[in-house]
């Protein structure tokens, strides 16, 4: 039983590390339907969720993204026409950025890709253990974001 635990312990990053890198190849296959991979998705899930405009660095912070890395993946998302970007009237060093009407149009068609995807997963497990793997990993979670000061 603790040599169980041990390797349990040992491995429950690699198995989270795993589930991460399956989930975005899965999501970048279906998610390519919209023609977007999933880094760009992030930034428009991040807009959805905030309310569809936003500046850049609460976008950043939602989608989990690095400032540089958030700016390449904007510049193309308004070369797609789907975000819009311009200086934040209280701020001009800052930058609001907004989804377009395709940009809302395309986000529908997202979330129903990903709500299939997450159906598909969920469907796999019982609701007990649905509901203690999200506890146990929004606990993971938790913890590691109050190490980094994320918290």
């Amino acid at each position: 039983m603790e040599n169980e635990r041990s390797r349990s312990r040992e491995t429950i990053g690699q198995i989270i590390t795993n589930v991460a890198r399956l989930w975005r190849r899965t999501a970048n296959e279906r998610l390519d339907r919209c023609g977007l991979s999933h880094a760009m998705a992030m930034p428009l899930l991040a807009l959805w969720q905030l309310g569809r405009e936003a500046r850049q660095g609460a976008v950043a912070e939602q989608a989990g993204l690095e400032g540089p890395s958030l700016v390449r993946l904007i510049d193309l998302l308004v070369a797609e026409g789907l975000v819009a970007r311009r200086e934040d009237p209280s701020d001009r060093r800052a930058k609001i950025v907004s989804l377009t009407k395709e940009g809302e149009a395309r986000m529908k068609t997202i979330n129903a890709v990903l709500a299939e995807l997450r159906h598909e997963l969920v469907s796999l497990i019982g609701d007990e253990e649905l509901e203690t793997a999200s506890a146990v990993l929004r606990r993971i979670q938790t913890e590691l974001a109050n190490k980094l000061g994320d918290g």
